[in-house]
């Protein structure tokens, strides 16, 4: 990865509009998680970490603002994955703030990277509003660095919090 991201750097810094709004250019993302994150993100989840917690190997995590319905959640959870929200987390006032997890039956990245793209595969393709698009809460940050002369991203960032609060509330 650090290869990767100092190659892009060096070749090409200029990030793409996608990940201006994931915050992150995609060799930043661990290699078991890449593919998953952008499926994820073009799907309408925004995602804000993801790949390896802390001290164990085999937890494997992503985290973001967005929701996952009760149907995909049951899907979810026969693949051996948590879907965890702020109450889970002991933030019960975050109802925003969604966790998928799973312990990595297999230790190799390959196993690990085909997890999290069944993962990916499973969840449906959000309907979001016209306008709309998914937002890392970081964007603004990444873009304000690698992509100054974009347009800053706080009303878009707004826009979706407001979309995720309605679709929370009902």
């Amino acid at each position: 990865m650090k290869a990767e991201g100092e190659a892009r750097l060096r070749e090409n810094p200029k990030p793409s509009e996608e990940e201006i709004y994931m915050a992150a250019f995609k060799e930043w993302l661990e290699p078991q998680v890449r593919a998953a994150i952008v499926q994820m993100y073009r799907k309408g989840y925004a995602t804000q970490s993801s790949g390896f917690h802390g001290t164990k190997f085999e937890l494997q995590q992503i985290d973001g603002l967005f929701t996952v319905d009760k149907d995909t959640r049951t899907e979810l959870n026969g693949m051996g994955v948590e879907v965890l929200r702020g109450v889970d987390l002991g933030v019960p006032d975050n109802k925003l703030l969604t966790v998928l997890r799973f312990c990595a039956k297999d230790r190799s990245i390959a196993k690990m990277k085909e997890q999290w793209d069944a993962i990916a595969a499973a969840l449906p393709k959000k309907a979001l509003p016209s306008g709309i698009q998914p937002i890392c809460d970081r964007a603004e940050m990444f873009r304000e660095e690698y992509a100054p002369e974009h347009a800053s991203l706080e009303a878009a960032r707004d826009r979706y919090i407001q979309y995720l609060r309605a679709a929370t509330a009902s």
